[in-house]
């Protein structure tokens, strides 16, 4: 059976891609996400409620909905990155590196020797690719996040680390290094956002980024990145839920029973 990975597939041959992002545990709602046309759906263990007992039946869901998981794992760890490659996912989004030094550690993880460290030991990996060859199971996305002030000032070393297949920019923290707030539409942070774009193009690397909203994600699409993520599940269920509360509008007091030309009308539920 030959293997390719559809997002480095995608990203190799000049295709956008969009993705969800999951902070809520849970295999249903996962699988509910991957369902509605996404590229991509992340599981994330950095900052979601999420452990491995539950990430693994969330790649599970992802799998059932025709989806392609990823995992932002919780740190730039060996164990945490084999951990969520051994359960099936197709990439992982290391964050907070800061140094060349960092971008190699989350290579070696993701990769079999001699070109790493990754232990043998695919698991679930191994029927999502349909092989047992470390080659085929290597194909996994090397996503580096690009979110501090040192990642700034060393951009074009640690993009240029061989093994690192993306880039993906957390505008939040970014703008906190930045001495911004989250949110902000200064323009320190689309220069910031720029020269990130322009490192990435200069050593053929795929670039993404953090969004809320699929308007965002169109902007930054059409400025030249390669993927986005369009919005975060929780965010995204607060959001809906304010949108019904301000539909129903403000509650006055009951009419006492029986007064008004409504009076004994048939509830329609």
């Amino acid at each position: 059976m030959t293997f390719t990975n559809p997002l480095l597939d995608a990203w190799k041959n000049g295709r956008k891609t969009i993705g969800g992002w999951t902070t809520l545990p849970g295999s249903f709602a996962a699988e509910v996400a991957a369902r509605q046309g996404l590229d991509y759906v992340c599981v994330d263990q950095q900052h979601g409620m999420i452990d491995d007992s539950t990430a693994f039946p969330m790649l599970q869901g992802i799998t059932a909905g025709g989806g392609i998981g990823i995992v932002r794992a919780r740190w730039n760890e060996p164990a945490a990155i084999m951990s969520a490659l051994d359960a099936g996912a197709y990439g992982v989004v290391v964050p907070m590196i800061e140094t060349p030094e960092d971008a190699a550690a989350a290579v070696r993880a993701c990769r079999f020797p001699p070109h790493g460290q990754r232990s043998y030991g695919p698991i679930r990996a191994r029927d999502i690719v349909g092989s047992t060859d470390p080659y085929v199971i290597d194909q996994v996305a090397c996503i580096i996040m690009i979110e501090t002030a040192e990642a700034i000032a060393r951009l074009d070393e640690i993009v240029a680390v061989p093994g690192v297949d993306a880039v993906y920019i957390g505008p939040s923290d970014l703008a906190l290094a930045l001495g911004e707030k989250p949110g902000t539409t200064s323009p320190v942070l689309q220069e910031a956002i720029d020269k990130i774009v322009a490192a990435c193009r200069a050593h053929s690397v795929a670039v993404g980024i953090h969004t809320g909203s699929g308007d965002v994600a169109r902007r930054y699409l059409d400025q030249g990145l390669d993927f986005a993520t369009i919005y975060s599940d929780a965010g995204l269920l607060a959001w809906a839920i304010q949108q019904q509360v301000a539909a129903v509008g403000e509650l006055g007091t009951p009419e006492p029973a029986g007064a008004g030309a409504d009076a004994g009308a048939p509830s329609v539920y």
